[in-house]
């Protein structure tokens, strides 16, 4: 999952960061709406967090200028005001959650999935798949070989999340690229490549396969669609 935090302070972002990146999550920081949309501009997310501060009105219009640009990513705002208000503002604005600061980095963590998974029309249905022998945890971030843990990366877990998410599907190297990279991170062009190996070499055995896909990409195939 790769996100991108928005908020006039310095701290906040590296409070609202800190928890993400340590499940494994790709987190890009914009201190001013400027800077917010030029990141927009030149990457793909999954989804945005958005601190309001006391006075939000700049902030809350750029929410509504996002649907009327037609961005449809999903979106949750924070606030250090537990105010109805101030929630109604942000859900009338465009948010699709909203949460108070302090906010336990657990709940923060947990409530980004939740927001992918209802924001993705393929998204998981449940919080664990099964492929095969392949047991894919999305609320626990594990992956198990029947209950044998399978120790991952977090670019690999970004990776196998996303083809998870969309089994079955082509995935272009590209959009897997976007979602591992970071903002100002630049990874080599064979990175994609480097990745899947490894992930095929800990997913053997479990019955899931990650086929390539010519010209294309990627996809994660069940045992059945294999045979």
């Amino acid at each position: 999952m790769k996100t991108l935090a928005v908020s006039r302070d310095d701290l906040t972002l590296e409070r609202l960061a800190e928890p993400l990146r340590a499940a494994g999550h790709q987190v890009d920081l914009a201190a001013s709406l400027l800077a917010a949309d030029e990141a927009l501009r030149g990457g793909h997310y999954d989804a945005i967090l958005v601190d309001l501060p006391v006075q939000a009105a700049d902030e809350l219009a750029w929410l509504r200028s996002l649907r009327e640009r037609r961005i449809r990513l999903g979106v949750v705002t924070l606030s250090a005001l537990d105010a109805v208000e101030t929630r109604i503002a942000a859900v009338e604005a465009g948010a699709d959650d909203h949460l108070i600061r302090p906010v336990d980095p657990r709940e923060l963590v947990a409530r980004c999935q939740a927001l992918l998974r209802r924001q993705s029309g393929t998204a998981l249905r449940t919080d664990v798949v099964v492929c095969g022998e392949l047991v894919v945890d999305s609320r626990r971030r594990e992956v198990r070989h029947g209950s044998v843990p399978i120790d991952l990366t977090p670019r690999e877990w970004s990776i196998l999340e996303f083809l998870v998410m969309h089994a079955g599907a082509a995935v272009t190297k590209d959009r897997l690229l976007r979602a591992i990279a970071g903002w100002d991170e630049k990874l080599a062009p064979n990175a994609i490549e480097v990745y899947v190996s490894r992930l095929r070499g800990k997913l053997a055995g479990t019955g899931a396969r990650i086929s390539t896909v010519r010209g294309v990409g990627y996809r994660l195939e069940q045992p059945a669609e294999v045979a």
